[in-house]
């Protein structure tokens, strides 16, 4: 039996309810699982692209109300917006578990492995990718669900 996104856990633990259950689906697949198992080519990976872009431009403009320099602003960015920091914000409100992975990926993980850094914080990119697509661009929205996720430090 193949698995299923639980969808109402995202929402809660993001703080964001999606008129698109498909866009979350696509942020939770891994591109093993899209290759392997859905047959939907890259996965998560575009929505991925886009929630960091997403991510950095909520980091930018966080930084931009300061008086702080632009050297601050590129040291801000790479101590918060980390693959480490994003898979323990995955890890800390349940997303990880369901995200979807090939089934090799899925086995190791029931017997206590983990799934990937990478994974999970493509994962949380992609549903903030996810999130900006089905919000219509809502920027503060997108700033709400960031700050939900616990991804940037709020003394920036």
């Amino acid at each position: 039996m193949a698995k299923v996104v639980n969808i109402q856990k995202i929402q809660n633990a993001i703080g964001y309810v999606f008129k698109s259950n498909t866009l979350v689906e696509e942020a939770l697949e891994s591109t093993g699982h899209a290759r392997l198992v859905s047959g939907k080519g890259d996965g998560h990976r575009r929505l991925a692209s886009l929630g960091d872009k997403v991510l950095g431009l909520v980091q930018i403009d966080q930084w931009y109300g300061t008086q702080q320099t632009r050297g601050i602003a590129d040291v801000l960015l790479k101590d918060n917006v980390t693959n480490r920091r994003l898979q323990e914000c995955a890890d800390q409100l349940g997303i990880t578990s369901e995200i979807l992975v090939a089934p090799e990926q899925a086995y190791l993980h029931l017997q206590g492995g983990q799934i990937g850094r990478v994974t999970s914080a493509s994962a949380v990119e992609a549903l903030l990718g996810a999130v900006w697509l089905d919000s219509n661009r809502d920027f503060e929205q997108v700033k709400k669900v960031v700050c939900k996720l616990g991804i940037m430090d709020n003394e920036s």
